[in-house]
């Protein structure tokens, strides 16, 4: 079952988050993801498993980047 998950990001550049993008799909197989760079929090929203969504601040650690769920 998929879920929807929002991350606050240190991203900068719209560079930098077409990267992570192209990382994030070439990592896990039906995931969307997209980042929102205008909102102070600089977030990523990602849309797949549970189990998916856990491996992306692990993914962004490894690349040198921060990346922490938001609170509901």
């Amino acid at each position: 079952m998929k879920e929807i998950e929002v991350f606050k990001t240190n991203i900068q550049t719209e560079k930098e988050a077409a990267d992570l993008i192209a990382m994030i799909h070439i990592s896990f197989m039906e995931v969307k993801a997209n980042f929102d760079l205008d909102d102070c929090d600089r977030i990523l929203r990602v849309e797949a498993c549970k189990e998916i969504i856990l491996q992306v601040p692990i993914l962004f650690m490894k690349m040198g980047y921060q990346c922490s769920p938001l609170p509901d």
